[in-house]
This record gives C-alpha cells, structure tokens and sequence, in this order.
C-alpha cells in the first residue's frame, strides 16, 4: 500500500480526478437578451433554495438548487417544471460543447467509475456522450437537469487510473458508500501510522555510530543490500512517510472535538451568508432589472441573493466566478460598490451581538486564505476575526460580500495536519509553486525508496518462511503414506 500510494502520488503532483470545467460551461451558456427578460415572470415564492436564471436549449430558466447537485429546473416564461432533457438536446450541448460529432450514446442508471459520488445519484439518469474527436472525449449530462456534469478525455482518465484512483482508493463500489470507504481509509492509513512509527523505532534501535574515518553509508550495521538502504532511507526520509501517512489519516478524518473543541452549535458561515428570500425581490421587476443592467456586455447568468438582509442580483458576464451586484429597490435595481468596513461592522453587530470583533482588509494572502487552482480568490478582502470560544476568522468577498473562508481553532488544527503535512502547503512554497512540486518529488522519491526496499525484504522474508516449512510439510506427507 505504501508502494501505491508513492507512485500514484508522483502523478496526483501534476494531475488531479477529472471534471468538466466550470469556466468552460459558464462561457458556453447562452446570452439572455431584453426579449427574454420581457417574457419571462419572476421566481416564484415557493422556490426554496439558490436560484439561477439562464438558457437552456434556447430558452430561459430557472435552476433552483436544494442541495449539493440536487436540482430543479423550471420554466422562466411559465414556472413549470421543464421535462425531462431529450436525448437529441444532450447530443447537441455535448458536440456544441466539445466541438467534436458524436461517436456513440447510451443513457445510464448508475453511476460508474468517473462520477463515483453518491450525491450524484439525484442527477440519474445521465447520457454518457463518446465524442469522435483525438481525445476520446466522453460528456455526462444529467436528464433531469439537461446539465453538464462531467467530462473525460483518454489523457485524464489514464493520469486517474495511475494516481487519484489508487492514492484516494476512489473505486466506485467503495467510493458510492462514503461512509464505508471513510472507514477503509481511516484503518488502512491508521495501520500505517504504526507501521511507520514501528519502524523509526527500529531504525533508532539499528543505529550505529559511525567512526571519522567510515563511510557516510556505513551508519547502519547491515551488510546486505537491501537491508543498507532499507534501513538508511528509513532514517532519512521516515519522518516524512510518517508524516505523509498522518496526514492522509486525517484527510478523512476531522480533528476529534475532545482536543479542539468547537463551542459554536451553528457554523459561523451560516449565520453570516444568508438564504435567498425571493419576498425580498419582489419590489424590483425584472425589466427594472433589466434596465439597470444593460449596455454593458452581455449576461450569461443572473443568482437570486440575500446578503447582510438586502436582496441582491449577482449578474454574471465574462467571468464565472466574479458577478456585477445589484441591489433591488422599490425603484429599481442599482449598482452595488464594494462592501465597506462600515457595513461588514454593521452586519457583524447585527447577527454576533455581544461579540467582539476585528476587521481589517488583507491586501496579501496568508497562511490561511491561500490561492487555489479551482477558485478565483480575490484580493484585497476583509478579514473578520471574532473574539469568541473558537477563535473564528472569516474571509469575506468585498464584491459579494459573503463569506469566502472561514476557520475556527478545529479547522486550523486540520488544516496544518492534513493540507501542510500532506502537499507541503506551507505560505512560503505555496509562493514559489515550482520549489513546492520540486520538494514533493524528492521526498516522495525517498518514501518510494523505503517502501519499495520494505516491500522487497517483506517478499524475501515470506519466501524464506515458505522454503523452511517445505521440508516439515514434505516430511509429513511421507510419514502419512508410509502408515
């Protein structure tokens, strides 16, 4: 295990699980135009849950989402539910997607190997798309929703077989019962914790002083080639297989509440980042909307919001995760600057009353609110620390102003020993992404080194074993035949 987990983790370096990109559906949404905003009627009042507007097939609509990917997708003109997506319309989204024709379709009931996710299973049935193109492109899209939920190519599917799959244990039979490969996980890398703490110890007990005179190699007292350098990349590279090992332990699980305790009964987040109120918006109608926001360029998507209790449009144009915000009013919507420290204060007073508090706007990432490669995090932003029992920072959009990030004392205790322990996620490599990647290669080159060397001394002490019970089985063989 410790063989595949160094091998599958060379790769994991350079490539992750696939997944369609979301910037990549975003640019390819349709525009919504004046005509649509004249037609359609606004949400309806027994929308519960994040509301969006944009085109599907043509034609504007709402997706109300109720969970993780749990979905429902309504007619914007008439507030019906749409029927279910044709599998004519997921041919032409897939090939209008990929710019590539269509090899071949089939519509699935379960999920497989690339979407092992239970909450996926809300999405079912899905089209499964093989497109005709280099790549060997295959597109998912969900029937219920007539949306794009995965895409693979031969390059990304391989990089998984040979790393996200075998490191993450992501096979879909295990992976589909979460709760079941928690556990597979947890116990495999908990062994390994002890594996890994066993033989540190043994090396320490194997150590052999070495004289002035000796050989750097000669620090441990074995003759034997694969016993040597078992037992010197131990020592040199064991505390990063323990490390590595740990950290992956706690990748699965949280930080138990008994050593950091977490006071709070409802997350900070939740309280500050507000469900969406659709009463609120109905004093603004959607052709005020729709002239406050013309003449600049074209809309892809328009999110129902409430923040700090205003009710809000997020208007999305040429960027998937930056929208122009909008405030609605009884005379119509208008344009929102960004969030300012008086109102981030004012909303704090407002829903932690009787809590202290600290603002102030990072201008510079730090060892928490870090860049990430799937998220576009912005800076400066407004950093809220609030002085209760858990210590709570929030990171908060000053675009948006919700909250991006957050952390209490029981998620900083992960986030050192799972995230830094783990990928090396510390603030100064994390500036110099190439040092990183390098340090990772070389020390996981080691642990490649002691695992493979274990593994090799673990076969030979079997086949020994094997060899010495021969005679005594053979032995007692003849003595059966014999009587």
């Amino acid at each position: 295990m410790f063989v595949i987990w160094f091998l599958s983790g060379f790769v994991l370096i350079f490539a992750g699980f696939p997944h369609a990109s979301k910037e990549e559906r975003f640019m390819h949404l349709s525009f919504l135009t004046k005509s649509d905003f004249d037609s359609i009627q606004a949400p309806s009042e027994d929308f519960l849950g994040k509301i969006e507007l944009e085109k599907m097939n043509g034609n504007p609509v709402y997706r109300v989402y109720s969970g993780r990917k749990s979905q429902k997708v309504y007619s914007a003109i008439s507030l019906i539910r749409c029927e279910n997506t044709t599998e004519k319309e997921a041919v032409n989204l897939a090939e209008d997607f990929t710019g590539a024709k269509l090899k071949s379709v089939e519509k699935i009931e379960e999920l497989d190997q690339w979407i092992p996710w239970s909450y996926y299973r809300a999405l079912l049935p899905i089209y499964k798309c093989y497109l005709n193109d280099e790549d060997r492109t295959r597109i998912y899209i969900s029937e219920k929703t007539g949306s794009i939920i995965q895409e693979t190519t031969i390059k990304t599917r391989w990089a998984a077989r040979l790393g996200a799959i075998p490191h993450w244990i992501y096979f879909k039979s295990l992976r589909l019962q979460k709760g079941l490969w928690i556990k597979v996980v947890a116990w495999i890398s908990f062994f390994g914790i002890l594996v890994s703490i066993s033989g540190l110890i043994a090396g320490f007990i194997r150590l052999k002083k070495r004289k002035k005179s000796s050989k750097w190699t000669e620090c441990s007292p074995y003759k034997k080639f694969w016993y040597k350098w078992h037992h010197i990349t131990g020592f040199l590279f064991g505390f990063f297989v323990f490390t590595f090992i740990l950290s992956g332990f706690f990748s699965v699980v949280d930080i138990p509440k008994s050593l950091v305790p977490v006071h709070a009964k409802v997350s900070a987040v939740k309280v500050w980042n507000q469900k969406t109120d659709v009463k609120q918006h109905a004093a603004t109608s959607l052709s005020h909307l729709w002239n406050a926001v013309e003449g600049k360029k074209p809309i892809r998507k328009v999110v129902w919001k409430t923040v700090m209790n205003q009710a809000c449009f997020w208007v999305y144009r040429d960027h998937y995760q930056l929208p122009d915000v909008y405030v609605a009013g009884t005379d119509g919507a208008f344009a929102k600057s960004n969030y300012s420290k008086k109102e981030i204060s004012s909303w704090c007073k407002s829903v932690f009353a009787d809590t202290g508090y600290d603002v102030k706007e990072l201008n510079e990432f730090d060892a928490y609110y870090q860049k990430s490669g799937m998220w576009k995090r912005p800076l400066p932003v407004w950093q809220l620390t609030l002085h209760d029992a858990d210590h709570t920072s929030m990171y908060i959009h000053p675009k948006t102003g919700e909250v991006i990030k957050s952390y209490n004392s029981n998620d900083r205790s992960r986030r050192w020993l799972y995230r830094s322990l783990h990928t090396l996620d510390f603030p100064f490599l994390k500036q110099h992404e190439w040092l990183r990647k390098l340090l990772l290669l070389f020390l996981s080159l080691g642990g490649t080194v002691v695992s493979i060397s274990g593994l090799v001394l673990g076969l030979k002490w079997i086949k020994r074993k094997t060899k010495k019970s021969l005679p005594v089985r053979t032995k007692l063989v003849k003595m059966k035949f014999n009587d």
